[in-house]
């Protein structure tokens, strides 16, 4: 058979024509970049493209769509608090509805300009794509442990992170209010847990979940234990003499929730009377942050005390020093400081 017959031949078996060929071949040579090779040089060019092509192709069969990755994802963390899954649930959820053509997309043939143009069109603020952005490189990630995918696009996605606004520590004076008011029968219940938010830098979230029980009293520490801590972390924050003795003066108890029945209502109800609303989120564990750093001059121990990974955060987010003296950060470490003095002024006043 001479070449032209053979040359018929394959162009039957492919069910192309010569037009096609041509066509097929011109476009190899484009996408390759052979344009400037001439002979074995362009050929072995548009080989290797090939067979690239082929090996993500297979990948891509071994691949599973989104959906099946997210659930698998989700599935692995579902030891996870009930709030974490709900919030990864709800941002693959929103992804794949804004998005209808990404749930069944093979998730092996994503690449990292997907990645982006997905969190760009699906969610308007910096603060929610940095969060999505960190969920569905979980997602990815997950994928890559299986097999499904052979490596993570969103590793190379950039998000810038939103702006901080600047939250101020608690004044000495705003403080000696609500802990004066802390003290009275209605807000009484109230007490223990604002001492540890207060004292020991504890989140509202986590505080909402500890029990007297957590409270070592012979180590004069408070363990917070992966169920407890926003990170999923463990930490013992020591129990300085000022918190000691406020959550003893609290009534203290064996067992029990540190926060008392209808905490939310009645947490809200205390803040209002001290006049301190609008309440800024966390203010008073910013307010531990500064205050500690002013009395004791170690970013270590605080970090350490606070759970976080690095004292970038710290440094970038929480330390708000404008306002803070040293006689104000002695009076907030001293025990009765500023309760104490707070009814020694109230009965000058009279």
């Amino acid at each position: 058979m001479n070449v032209t017959a053979e040359m018929e031949q394959a162009l039957r078996e492919a069910g192309l024509t010569h037009l096609q060929a041509v066509r097929l071949a011109l476009e190899l040579v484009e996408l390759s970049g052979a344009r400037r090779l001439r002979g074995d040089g362009c050929l072995n060019r548009c080989r290797r493209v090939i067979l690239l092509g082929a090996q993500q192709q297979r990948e891509e069969r071994r691949s599973v769509s989104f959906e099946r990755a997210a659930e698998a994802s989700l599935q692995a963390r579902a030891g996870r608090r009930p709030r974490t899954v709900s919030e990864i649930r709800g941002i693959c959820r929103r992804l794949m509805r804004q998005v209808p053509t990404l749930a069944r997309r093979r998730i092996a043939g994503m690449n990292t300009q997907d990645c982006v143009n997905l969190l760009q069109s699906v969610f308007p603020t910096p603060r929610q794509r940095v969060k999505a952005r960190a969920i569905l490189h979980a997602v990815f990630a997950h994928a890559v442990r299986q097999g499904w995918c052979p490596g993570n696009p969103v590793e190379q996605v950039w998000m810038p992170l939103p702006g901080e606004n600047e939250i101020r520590p608690l004044r000495p004076a705003q403080l000696q209010t609500l802990l004066r008011l802390a003290r009275e029968p209605v807000h009484r219940p109230c007490m223990a847990a604002l001492g540890v938010m207060l004292w020991c830098g504890v989140r509202p979230a986590e505080a909402a979940r500890l029990g007297w029980e957590d409270i070592d009293w012979e180590e004069r520490v408070l363990v917070l234990r992966p169920r407890h801590s926003k990170t999923g972390g463990c930490r013992h924050v020591p129990l300085r003499p000022v918190v000691v003795a406020w959550l003893q003066e609290s009534g203290p108890r064996a067992e029990g929730a540190l926060c008392p029945p209808d905490w939310q209502r009645r947490w809200r109800r205390l803040r209002e009377a001290a006049a301190l609303m609008p309440w800024q989120q966390d203010v008073l564990r910013h307010t531990f942050a500064s205050y500690h750093l002013k009395a004791f001059h170690n970013l270590a121990w605080l970090q350490a005390e606070m759970g976080h990974r690095s004292p970038a955060l710290l440094q970038t987010r929480y330390l708000s020093m404008r306002g803070v003296t040293a006689e104000g950060a002695e009076l907030f470490w001293q025990v009765g400081g500023l309760w104490r003095r707070a009814a020694s002024l109230r009965k000058a006043a009279r």
